[in-house]
């Protein structure tokens, strides 16, 4: 939800289409499909692995993605063995279909334990305590009713796009690696847009499958959540931007989202500048007291959906905690919170 990336590298020309793997570095390939959000894709990634292969996230589920699945099992792979299923992190469009594919394929689903339980957790319908505060975290920054009554009433994807949670898993912990295809890919975890999210790095190969942690174009959303919302997530994301900064410069990244790039350390400073702008720009919006609502049209704009109001309620506030962190910024006691610079 941020800046326009520029100054990237971007070494394949051409364009992948919808179920058809792309091979993108010897070996590895490039599975886009299809997810009902505005970012309308998902990069997949099909990784030769010995005498068959090794998958990393799975995609948001829906009839269409089984279908494309179903022609890579059988046709791209050749009904080949699928040894591994890596999960990054708990999000729909990344977990959805594991289990359907681990049903499939008989393969294990491998992921941090943190994205594991945070993913059962997600898939769960909320009582109604929950929902309470679940209310209380919208109301308390600001929204009025007509927003409180959709956020309240919206569906959210884990309920369509995740049919199962993931049964059983092998753990997956930062600092160790994972053979695929006799090649050492170390796992790198990270905090910010998700608890426990893995990114792969081939340090031989100069690879990095980055999940969403950085991305080419688009910003992650680093929110606070209703069950956490004395969280600083924003200190967790720049802290693990200044991590792959330091990777090889010529490192090749294979995101989520968007195109293949080189030119991490930039996209990294670029990402870590975009966030510290938005705390400078709060920093002078709250010198009078205001709410989380003024701040989000302040940082978004008033025109937004509900599904992005979400999204925005939880970024504007990553920020806000942030400052409350630093001791920059106090927060009043009110019904609804009042933001101000100290």
């Amino acid at each position: 939800m941020l800046k326009k990336t520029n100054a990237l590298e971007y070494p394949i020309s051409s364009k992948p289409e919808f179920g058809i793997p792309m091979e993108v570095s010897e070996g590895i390939f490039l599975l886009k499909m299809p997810i009902p959000y505005t970012l309308d894709h998902i990069n997949l990634w099909l990784l030769r692995d010995g005498n068959g292969w090794t998958i990393v996230d799975s995609g948001f589920y829906s009839d269409e993605a089984a279908q494309l699945w179903q022609t890579v099992l059988s046709g791209f792979c050749q009904n080949e063995p699928i040894h591994k299923i890596v999960i990054t992190h708990f999000h729909p469009d990344h977990v959805g279909m594991a289990q359907w594919l681990a049903n499939k394929t008989q393969a294990p689903i491998h992921m941090s334990q943190i994205e594991y339980l945070t993913t059962h957790m997600a898939c769960q319908s909320y009582s109604d305590n929950q929902k309470a505060a679940r209310r209380h975290y919208f109301s308390s920054f600001g929204l009025n009713d007509e927003q409180l009554n959709s956020l309240q009433d919206r569906i959210g994807g884990y309920v369509t796009g995740v049919p199962e949670a993931p049964i059983s898993y092998t753990r997956l912990l930062d600092g160790d690696s994972l053979l695929i295809d006799n090649d050492s890919w170390d796992l790198l975890l990270f905090s910010g847009h998700s608890p426990g999210h893995i990114c792969l790095f081939n340090k031989n190969r100069k690879l990095l499958i980055s999940g969403d942690q950085i991305l080419p174009s688009i910003s992650p959303n680093i929110s606070v959540v209703f069950n956490e919302t004395d969280a600083n997530p924003l200190a967790d994301y720049l802290a693990s931007l200044s991590v792959l900064k330091q990777l090889d410069k010529d490192t090749r990244v294979l995101p989520s989202h968007g195109r293949v790039f080189v030119g991490i350390e930039q996209r990294s400073e670029t990402l870590i500048q975009g966030h510290l702008s938005s705390l400078d720009q709060l920093r002078r919006f709250c010198q009078m007291p205001r709410t989380g609502l003024e701040v989000i049209e302040e940082m978004f704009g008033n025109r937004l959906s509900i599904f992005n109001l979400s999204l925005a309620t939880g970024e504007a506030m990553a920020h806000l905690n942030y400052l409350l962190y630093t001791g920059e910024l106090s927060r009043s006691d009110d019904a609804v919170y009042h933001y101000k610079t100290n």
